[in-house]
């Protein structure tokens, strides 16, 4: 799990400031799409959210769904980045 969570930390870097994604599309990004639960599991241990922004992951229905500050932050966190684009 330690190396997939790196691996996984790789794809989250790469979301863009001030954009999100879903756990289905960064599954179909490693090119497994049935890995949903897998990378949602990988996002909840991340530990340094300030460096890997796993606030930016979002619900596949577009809801804001579990992060490890609480869902007010993450919507903070959210729209601070979309107001300074």
């Amino acid at each position: 799990m330690v190396f997939f969570g790196c691996f996984l930390g790789f794809y989250f870097q790469q979301s863009p400031y001030g954009e999100t994604s879903t756990y289905l599309q960064l599954a179909k990004d490693i090119g497994n799409e049935k890995s949903v639960r897998a990378v949602a599991s990988a996002n909840g241990a991340n530990a340094i959210a300030l460096i890997i922004p796993c606030h930016r992951i979002i619900g596949n229905d577009g809801n804001l769904v579990g992060y490890g500050g609480g869902l007010p932050i993450k919507k903070r966190l959210l729209k601070l980045e979309q107001s300074i684009l």
